[in-house]
């Protein structure tokens, strides 16, 4: 159902204001539509597949709770199915199992995993799982989209083309200035016209983000440290875990469409803490970089000074 409604859809980087506005429309269809959809069609029986496994991470927060149930039914209907689907709660913010939603529990008949853990704020949907399934290849989601049917899918072509790379539907392209990293603001924007693999892609977790198998091996795992260096930025954590390897980025499509966002579930946004709050994404870049000895090079930049290039 979502693929027929994302049809009409225009990626937002290359949209004018008139589809913008059909983009916003399209959604507000969606929100209206796809709780019906989900209560009236059954889930598909669970399917095995073949080859490399394929888990899917995420985490919520109270406020998101009691529609995140729909975010994972969109995941539960892709025509590549995960192997695994797990969502990290936070043992603080909920002690226990029975009090959530009875439409997120029944989900767990249907093969959702749902683990509780420490407070790690958004790194939850990545940490634990990253520890446990490092030889899988891992997909990390957001809690307040609704993913087309065929997400799971692209991000699978996408790796099997580029076997090496972090793949990914939306990425900025990371700017260079005087051989040092660019301020955040001066990053271009959903790099349009960009593809890649390209060291200085930088993907962004909203829209979904495969990392290969083998992507975590060999990292520190210290939440204590990740929260001191960079609390609220678990993208340029992700990030400088591959740059420490030269690992690549690639996107699934040159100029990917941004997914519907669930109403009311915007009421609590790291973009805003990370662009005005207690940590700016420029604060964490660098901490980041000075601890894990990351370089603007090991960022693309020697090939991406201008933009237009990588």
């Amino acid at each position: 159902m979502l693929n027929e409604l994302y049809h009409f859809a225009t990626p937002w980087a290359k949209a004018t204001k008139r589809q913008i506005k059909v983009n916003r429309m399209l959604g507000v269809a969606a929100n209206a539509l796809y709780p019906i959809y989900c209560a009236w069609s059954p889930l598909p029986k669970q399917r095995t597949t073949q080859g490399e496994r394929m888990v899917v991470s995420l985490t919520t927060f109270p406020l998101r709770i009691g529609k995140v149930h729909l975010t994972i039914q969109s995941i539960l209907r892709q025509s590549r199915p995960a192997d695994r689907i797990l969502l990290w709660l936070s043992k603080e913010e909920f002690p226990e199992e029975a009090q959530l939603p009875a439409n997120l529990l029944r989900l767990k008949e249907r093969g959702l995993d749902i683990r509780f853990c420490d407070n790690i704020r958004s790194f939850k949907k990545v940490f634990y799982t990253a520890q446990e399934f490092e030889n899988d290849v891992i997909v990390t989601a957001d809690d307040d989209a609704l993913y087309p049917e065929n997400w799971l899918e692209g991000l699978w072509d996408t790796h099997e083309k580029y076997p090496g790379c972090v793949c990914c539907y939306r990425a900025h392209e990371i700017a260079f200035e005087g051989g040092r990293v660019a301020p955040y603001q001066e990053w271009y924007g959903l790099s349009p016209d960009k593809k890649g693999p390209s060291e200085a892609l930088f993907p962004v977790g909203v829209g979904g983000v495969l990392y290969p198998a083998g992507y975590f091996s060999g990292i520190e795992f210290d939440s204590g440290k990740i929260m001191e260096l960079c609390p609220t930025a678990d993208d340029m954590w992700l990030k400088i875990v591959g740059a420490q390897k030269r690992i690549p980025a690639v996107k699934v499509s040159t100029n990917s469409k941004e997914w519907f966002t669930i109403w009311n579930s915007q009421r609590q946004c790291l973009m805003s803490v990370n662009t005005a709050g207690r940590m700016r994404n420029d604060e964490a870049l660098q901490n980041l970089m000075e601890y894990y000895h990351v370089t603007a090079e090991m960022l693309g930049g020697t090939s991406t000074e201008q933009k237009g290039k990588g």
